[in-house]
């Protein structure tokens, strides 16, 4: 295997992505890095993006399910919908066990035709309580 030269300039690469992304907040994320159990602020201004939060201050909503698209979808509603699929049974099955009145809202967030088209296929199925509103949240974990 041939080595690499010596003489490269170094700190043309950042070493983390975040430095690529200067804009965003420590604890702003794509939701596609969300996982099961997390808890989240949404922001309508930051589509896509996620500001995780501790599950026991207050927060938008939390993520029940990620799943992972597979097959051709070529239009955002092919996408909405095989998206929808993959979240609708673990999202009903979730929000029966929470108190009445906890969880108002589904989150099921997804890539666009583009974003699929280069390798994005995860789905983040979440249980909001009115998620970027700020009218209500969630205090605790999901039972």
């Amino acid at each position: 295997m041939p080595s690499l030269p010596s003489d490269l300039p170094t700190g043309l690469v950042p070493s983390d992505l975040r430095s690529l992304f200067p804009s965003l907040a420590d604890d702003e994320v794509p939701y596609y890095l969300l996982r099961k159990g997390d808890c989240f602020d949404t922001d309508d201004a930051l589509p896509g993006q996620a500001a995780r939060r501790e599950c026991t201050q207050p927060h938008d909503a939390e993520v029940v399910k990620v799943s992972e698209l597979n097959g051709t979808y070529t239009t955002e509603a092919a996408l909405k919908k095989a998206a929808s699929a993959l979240c609708k049974a673990p999202l009903e099955q979730k929000a029966s066990y929470q108190a009445a009145g906890t969880v108002r809202e589904t989150l099921v967030q997804y890539p666009d035709t583009g974003s699929y088209e280069t390798g994005v296929d995860k789905v983040a199925c979440s249980l909001a309580a009115g998620a970027g509103k700020g009218t209500h949240k969630l205090t605790g974990p999901l039972k």
